[in-house]
C-alpha cells in the first residue's frame, strides 16, 4: 500500500472546500514527484497558486481527514486498494491529464494496467450486429495483449467486458463506488472482470451510481486508454461525449459504421465525417496503434445474418454437448441466483463466476430475475 503521510497529505487537500481536479492536478505537475508534497510549506502552496488560507487549513487542520478511514479499511483487504497519480502503477496517460482524478479506488489484479488499453462504449441498446461485434472485437484484442476498458453499463459496455474476460484482461470504469455494482444484473459479470482486470472508480466505497458521475466517469475510461472506439452510438449520447473528450484529450477515436436506417449507428457516422478512423476489425485497430505482434486469432467467425442469439455464439467454454451440472438446476423460465445456489448447493461467491462461464458458453442467458436455461 502507498505510505499513509502521503495519502493523508493528498486527500486533506482534495478536502478543501473551492480545490477541485484541476487545481489538484496543476499542484501535481509543480512538484517534481508526489512525495514532495510532504515536504511543502504553507508558503510554498501559497507559490503553486493555493490561496494562504486554504494553504494553511492543509497543513493544520484534522478535520480533512474525515472519511479517510473508509479508505484505510478498503486497502486493508486483498486485491483491493487506491491509485495515487503520478506514483506507479497508476497509468501515466491518465495522470498527464489536468483533471485526472488524484485517488483512484480499484479491485482486482493490477496487472493488467501495464498493458496497452484500448476502450469501447456504444449504446445501451445496441442491435444484434452491433452487440456482437463489440463481443467478438473485444475478444480479439483482448487475446492480442491489450486490456479493453468500458464502463460496466448495459448494452456495448456488457458485451465488450464478456468479450474481454474470455480471453484476457478488462477494466471496468464506474460510475459509482467500487463496491456498488450498477446495473445489479451484472454483478457475476463484475466478478468475471476481476479475475484478470480491475473495478476502477474515484468515487470511494460506498458512493451510489448518479447520473452526474457518468459524464466524469467517461473522462477516465477515454484517459486511459491510446484509443476509443465507438460500437453505436445516437448524435446526442454519452458515447460521443466520451468520443470527443478522447479527442481533446490527444487519442485516436474510431468508429464503426452501420445502416445508414439505424439511429444508433449516426452518431458512428457523424465521427467518421469529423475524422474518426472507419474501423472494421481488431486488426484495424491494432494496426493503426502500432501495437505490433502476432495478429488475433479469431477462435470464431461470427456470422450477422444468423438469427441465432447473442450468447450461443460467444466463444464456448465447456466441452458440448455434454450438460454441465449446473445448468441442470436452472429452468428454462427465469431462475433466481438464490434457488440456483440452494439447488446446487454451491457457496454464491462460487456460483457467480460459474454461471458468468455458463453464459459466455451459450447454456445460459441473464434475465430480469436470475438466469434462464438456453439449451
Amino acid at each position: 500500500m502507498l505510505r499513509e503521510e502521503l495519502l493523508k497529505a493528498w486527500w486533506k487537500l482534495s478536502k478543501i472546500p473551492g480545490i477541485g481536479r484541476v487545481t489538484l492536478g496543476d499542484i501535481r505537475q509543480q512538484l517534481s514527484h508526489p512525495n514532495d508534497l510532504l515536504q511543502c510549506s504553507p508558503e510554498q502552496l501559497v507559490a503553486m497558486g493555493l490561496n494562504p488560507e486554504a494553504a494553511q487549513r492543509w497543513h493544520s487542520d484534522t478535520s480533512l481527514l474525515e472519511g479517510f478511514d473508509v479508505l484505510q479499511n478498503w486497502c486493508s483487504f486483498k486485491g483491493y486498494g487506491v491509485l495515487l497519480a503520478g506514483v506507479d502503477p497508476y497509468p501515466q496517460a491518465l495522470a498527464a491529464l489536468r483533471d485526472a482524478p488524484t485517488i483512484l479506488y480499484y479491485h482486482g489484479n493490477i496487472d493488467c494496467l501495464s498493458k496497452p488499453m484500448v476502450a469501447m462504449v456504444g449504446s445501451r441498446k445496441p442491435s444484434e450486429y452491433g452487440a456482437r461485434w463489440a463481443q467478438q472485437t473485444a475478444q480479439e484484442l483482448a487475446a492480442a495483449g491489450v486490456t479493453v476498458v468500458s464502463g460496466l453499463a448495459m448494452g456495448i459496455d456488457g458485451y465488450v467486458h464478456q468479450g474481454a474476460v474470455a480471453a484476457g484482461s478488462t477494466i471496468a470504469v464506474m460510475g459509482s463506488g467500487p463496491d456498488v455494482i450498477y446495473p445489479q444484473r451484472h454483478l457475476g459479470l463484475a466478478q468475471m472482470v476481476m479475475q484478470d482486470g480491475l473495478l476502477l472508480s474515484e468515487f470511494p466505497p460506498g458512493t451510489q451510481a448518479q447520473s452526474r458521475h457518468f459524464p466524469s466517469r467517461n473522462r477516465i475510461i477515454s484517459g486511459l486508454s491510446l484509443a476509443t472506439v465507438v460500437v453505436e452510438a445516437a448524435v446526442k449520447s454519452g458515447s460521443l461525449i466520451t468520443a470527443h473528450q478522447a479527442a481533446e484529450q490527444g487519442r485516436e477515436v474510431f468508429a464503426l459504421p452501420g445502416m445508414v436506417s439505424n439511429p444508433v449507428s449516426h452518431g458512428c457516422h457523424q465521427l467518421i465525417r469529423d475524422g474518426a478512423y472507419l474501423v472494421q476489425s481488431a486488426d484495424d485497430i491494432l494496426l493503426e496503434l502500432g501495437l505490433k505482434g502476432e495478429k488475433p486469432s479469431r477462435q470464431k467467425t461470427l456470422d450477422f445474418t444468423s438469427e441465432a442469439s447473442i450468447e450461443t455464439l460467444a466463444m464456448p467454454t465447456l466441452n458440448m454437448p455434454d450438460i454441465p451440472v449446473l445448468v441442470t438446476h436452472i429452468d428454462f423460465t427465469a431462475t433466481s441466483p438464490d434457488l440456483i445456489a440452494i439447488r446446487s448447493a454451491v457457496e454464491m461467491q462460487q456460483l457467480l463466476p460459474e454461471l458468468m462461464e455458463l453464459q459466455l458458453a451459450g447454456w445460459i442467458t441473464q434475465v430480469p430475475g436470475g438466469y434462464q436455461r438456453l439449451k
